[in-house]
Order: C-alpha cells, then structure tokens, then sequence
C-alpha cells in the first residue's frame, strides 16, 4: 500500500456515515465516529476489523477479497420497552440502509485505497444485537463484509 492510500476501513466509515440514520444520531447527540475505538458515551459509533479469510477467489487479473468488520454502538439502555425497541429499530433500519445501498450499487469509494481496489458489495453477516450491558448503556453490535476486487 503506498503512503497516500488510505485503508479500506476508513472508506467503510465515510460510506456509513452517509446513512441519514447515524447522520441523524449524530446531529441529534453530538456521537463521534471513531475507528477501532468506542467512546463511553450514551450514544457514540465506532468500526473495527474483524477476522476473516481475506482471499475469496484467484484469479490471473487479480483476486475478489473480502473484510470482515464489526460496527459497534453505544447506545441507552435500561428496564424500559422503549429503549430495547428504540436499539433493536436503529440496528434493523441500519441493515435494510445498507442492504438498499447494496441492491442499487452505491457502494464504498475505494479509488484511494491503492491498487485500484472496486468494490463489489457490502453485506449484513450478522444483524444487531447487544455485547455488554452497564448502568444506562449498552454496547451493540452488527458485522458487515465488504467484498472487492484487487488486480494484481
């Protein structure tokens, strides 16, 4: 990867970030939008690598790659109905957000990724569900795969 490339983790981010759902969460309460790094704050978003086998098919031209990558949420929690429906709906119109981008072919720029890197779709592996629970927070979590093409 030349020093110029930026990862493809940081062009996932700019692509969710897209989504008027966590625009919104956003504008609302101020969340941040880290890699690899949750705020302990009520409502903050973050992506992370998950692991996986890179390599999906060879071909002489290049090959069709895959990651694996986890998108966490801090988000309020409690006793009350309407917290747990109010998560289990953000993480269940995130899903059909990224599926719609996906059947239409908006998917992530990787034009600065290096090695002219064109993605092929984005995909829900794992719909949202929570991690860890504390005291007015929980941590949720949903894994996305990214597949694209990688010439050689």
């Amino acid at each position: 990867m030349s020093e110029t490339a930026k990862p493809t983790i940081a062009a996932l981010r700019a692509w969710l970030k897209t989504c008027p759902l966590i625009a919104e969460e956003q504008e609302a309460t101020g969340a941040a939008f880290r890699i690899a790094g949750l705020e302990e704050e009520a409502t903050a978003f973050s992506i992370e690598d998950s692991p996986g086998d890179p390599v999906l098919t060879e071909y002489l031209s290049g090959r069709d790659m895959a990651k694996n990558y986890l998108f966490l949420s801090r988000r309020e929690y409690g006793e009350a109905d309407v917290l747990a429906i109010q998560n289990s709906g953000f993480f269940e119109q995130l899903t059909d957000w990224v599926l719609a981008q996906n059947d239409c072919g908006h998917l992530p720029d990787l034009s600065e990724c290096g090695r002219d890197k064109q993605s092929l779709s984005v995909s829900v592996t794992s719909t949202g569900y929570i991690v860890t629970s504390s005291a007015g927070s929980c941590r949720m979590q949903m894994q996305l795969r990214l597949t694209y093409y990688q010439p050689r």
